[in-house]
């Protein structure tokens, strides 16, 4: 009967054994067929599979490892082609993938991270713009002051010699087309000038920093001119007060960096700068040109601290084994009492007795011996306890985050004071106070402008001890452990803290003397007890950046502000070289159409033969000068306008002559015909030549604009955002587009400006408008007197899309730019499908 059942035991084991080992076989097996049909995700579940049926294999360790690197490299491939095809968010969760089956590859990590900040600065850009900076826009223009504006905007190319300065700025001013006025106390002295391809504003400063003159704009067309000293900027400085609404900054600490930074010495008229720390606002009245450089240094520090989320995942473990065992006797010691006339009381104690009983004699009756009781302990017990939290603590860099799991204790506390009236006499007067014991975690995060985050961190493991007795009071005690440090992590990095452990160990052996030293007999008949407690922390921390930043270019450019004694927005080169391109060819200084145009006031005369010197300097092809002529030859002292040579195609050969400018033109007879030259000038240009065609630009790439919507719309969710981006754009000043769409499948709510046009802090006028019936999205976005343009790339508006059927179709685009100071610009457009489910 025994060897039956035996030999079904044995017989199921031995199935239960085969069966195994054929699932180990069958999975393993599984998965190399996934791996050669490419299916890796498969491959990596059923090599899984196998592993934990057979940890010991290293064949199933080497296959998991294979397929889990195929696997990471089939997503990170197909990341990339994802990416490339504009498809972000499905490009990220691609790296997310590969990340999991290769956590240890940084470049995935940096490079999820650096998709997931894109995206989230697209959903900040599509984000409508808060009312206040509309509020701003329209204040700004409403109270904006004068602009010059001539009505020659050509550039100033004229030399003056011993000339004064009443006479160049009168002739800039007839020639610009602006009055020129002059303060009564004005001082007039002879200078000698060479303007050379400047603007109208870039020739007054020349003018006036080097002859410790100013100007004030009095309207478009006006400006007045006066000695530049502290009495005269006090004369016709114009202050202004305004008040700046501080949104995320605090305005007592940027008034004190705004007071260090333009209250200057040397300053005829000195900011106040007035903070309100209610309202959090920030007063200033100054100078309309020291108000923009405060409005500029708000700007720069007025922005939104980045927010943080940290991920928290804190395992506490404690673990205690408690042992006792052995003889355990309620006192060791024996007592002996002697008591003839009656028992002794319970405590031991014994009453008085008469010595006349001790003559009648004395017995064993008359001794009462007390032993102690003994107790046989057999007693073991181990207990384990796991405190398990996973919080997510979200908050601004700057700013602590506490995290407290745990119990307040009361702690009492005693003062001794005084008694009413005389004498030494004090009377205890006890209080409680509460101390917070468990784990308690307080952080302060600071996102970096790499895209970092450190943490400050300190970690305390507290718990309450054994209570100690003090006059007679039982106080209670504390231990803890407590942990700072200082981290650097990346966007998504995790960094495990440990190593808080505590272990308390307490042995105690109580027996007689002798026996509890022999290696058995103490076993029996000692009291043996053992304790051991352990406890350990582990925390996980993992950070993510929810809002980066908000920085923008003209940020982290500096902010030029002229001389000491007159701050004001400037520029470090001048307007018409902010961009570095190819030198574009001069217009003539007087064009036909507005040759009539330019005012009487002094007319131009030829000059005479010799005057030019011979060792006049060569200009570049396509630039014109005023030759230097002796003072008295023209109603303007030392001043001659030439007209402009023309401008040749290309340059002529080594040796070749340059082609000859045409005489000036006489002021006695019409502007049609031209004077006659001496015959040892020049000769001139025959009648018949034209002028050769001025040198094509260079080939510039066109800009590509791209339309990126969802890969997937559902009828009845949304809206959806379809994002339009230009890349590869250079100095563009003005964008027309037009997008046509099927209207049966996707209704346009809204048109959203991007942030691509706002490139140096420009304000572009944007305007859109939506076709429903047709289908039809018209844009246009330009920058108002711009002469940089935008370039690079960005976001250059978003269209709020909601669908209405199921289908299929396409997004259809076409327009066109122009380039800041003329020119188009080619442009490539790509078109786009949408789906709609």
């Amino acid at each position: 009967m025994i060897s039956r059942v035996v030999r079904m035991v044995l017989g199921v084991v031995l199935a239960a054994a085969l069966t195994a080992g054929c699932a180990t076989g069958r999975a393993f097996a599984r998965g190399e067929a996934a791996g050669k049909a490419g299916d890796w995700d498969a491959a990596v579940g059923f090599y899984r599979q196998a592993l934990q049926s057979d940890p010991d294999r290293p064949d199933y360790k080497i296959a998991l490892e294979r397929a889990m690197l195929a696997a990471a490299g089939m997503y990170s491939e197909r990341g990339r082609q994802l990416e490339a095809a504009g498809q972000l968010e499905e490009a990220l969760r691609a790296y997310r993938k590969a990340q999991e089956f290769e956590p240890a590859n940084r470049q995935l990590s940096s490079r999820a991270a650096q998709l997931e900040r894109t995206l989230r600065d697209r959903i900040e850009a599509l984000q409508p713009r808060p009312e206040i900076d509309r509020l701003r826009q329209q204040a700004r223009r409403a109270s904006a002051e004068p602009i010059l504006s001539p009505s020659n905007p050509e550039p100033l190319i004229f030399n003056f010699a011993n000339t004064s300065i009443r006479d160049i700025l009168t002739f800039v001013g007839n020639w610009s087309g602006i009055n020129v006025t002059f303060d009564r106390d004005f001082q007039d002295r002879s200078i000698t000038l060479k303007l050379e391809g400047v603007s109208l504003e870039e020739g007054l400063q020349q003018i006036m920093l080097s002859n410790q003159l100013f100007y004030r704009v009095l309207s478009d067309r006006t400006i007045i001119v006066a000695t530049d000293n502290n009495q005269k900027r006090l004369q016709y400085e114009a202050q202004v007060i305004r008040t700046f609404f501080v949104s995320h900054a605090d305005a007592t600490e940027l008034s004190q960096l705004l007071i260090a930074m333009v209250r200057v010495a040397g300053m005829a008229i000195q900011p106040q700068i007035q903070p309100n720390k209610t309202a959090n606002t920030i007063t200033v009245r100054a100078t309309a040109p020291a108000v923009e450089v405060v409005e500029r240094i708000i700007e720069a520090n007025d922005k939104p601290r980045a927010e943080v989320m940290v991920d928290v995942q804190i395992l506490e473990v404690s673990r205690e084994r408690a042992k006792a065992y052995g003889l355990e006797l309620t006192a060791y010691s024996a007592g002996l009492v002697f008591s003839p006339e009656a028992a002794p009381a319970a405590d031991g104690t014994t009453k008085p007795f008469n010595l006349n009983t001790i003559s009648q004699g004395v017995s064993t009756a008359d001794f009462y011996l007390s032993v102690p009781s003994a107790v046989v302990k057999f007693l073991e017990s181990d207990s384990q306890t796991k405190v398990l939290a996973k919080p997510n603590l979200r908050g601004v860099e700057g700013q602590k985050l506490s995290l407290n799991l745990g119990e307040d204790v009361p702690v009492p506390s005693t003062t001794f004071t005084p008694l009413a009236g005389s004498g030494p006499g004090t009377s205890p007067l006890t209080s409680y106070g509460y101390r917070t014991i468990g784990i308690i975690v307080e952080m302060t995060p600071r996102v970096t402008y790499d895209g970092d985050v450190i943490l400050e961190i300190t970690l305390e493991n507290s718990a309450r001890g054994q209570d100690t007795n003090i006059a007679g009071q039982n106080l209670p005690s504390f231990f803890s452990r407590k942990v700072q440090t200082k981290l650097r992590l990346r966007d998504g990095e995790s960094n495990l803290l440990a190593g808080l452990l505590r272990e308390d160990e307490r042995r105690s052996l109580t027996g007689f003397p002798g026996i509890m030293r022999l290696p058995i007999v103490r076993q029996l008949f000692s009291n043996n007890d053992s304790t051991i407690r352990q406890t350990d922390i582990v925390m996980l921390l993992t950070p993510r950046i929810i809002r980066t930043h908000d920085l923008s270019t003209q940020d982290l450019s500096p902010i030029y502000i002229g001389t000491q004694s007159n701050i004001a927005l400037s520029a470090p080169t001048p307007a018409l070289g902010g961009v570095a391109s190819e030198p574009e060819p001069a217009a003539p200084l007087v064009p036909p159409s507005t040759a009539g145009n330019v005012p009487p006031v002094a007319p131009l005369v030829p000059a005479p033969t010799g005057s030019i010197p011979p060792a006049a300097p060569v200009l570049p092809t396509g630039s014109t000068q005023r030759p230097v002529v002796p003072p008295g030859s023209s109603p303007i002292p030392g001043m001659t306008p030439a007209a402009p040579a023309a401008n040749p195609a290309q340059p002529p050969p080594t040796g070749a002559a340059a082609v000859p400018a045409p005489p000036p033109i006489a002021p006695a007879e019409p502007p049609a015909q031209p004077a006659t030259p001496p015959a040892s000038a020049t000769p001139p240009a025959p009648a018949a030549t034209a002028p050769a065609a001025a040198a094509p630009p260079p080939s510039v790439a066109p800009a590509r604009v791209i339309l990126s919507p969802p890969s997937e719309m559902r009828v009845g969710s949304g809206p959806y955002t379809i994002a339009i981006s230009v890349s590869g754009a250079t100095r563009l000043s003005t964008i027309t587009l037009s997008i046509t769409y099927n209207p049966a499948l996707v209704r346009v709510r809204n048109v959203q400006e991007g942030t691509f046009m706002r490139q140096g802090g420009m304000t572009p006028a944007f305007n859109s408008q939506i076709d429903e019936k047709s289908g039809r999205v018209d844009i246009v976005v330009a920058r108002p007197g711009d002469k940089t343009g935008a370039s690079t790339a960005g976001l250059l508006a978003a269209l709020l899309v909601e669908p209405v059927a199921a289908g299929t179709g396409s997004l259809a685009m076409s327009g066109s730019a122009s380039m800041a100071g003329g020119g188009d610009a080619a442009l490539q457009f790509m078109p786009a499908g949408i789906a709609v489910r």
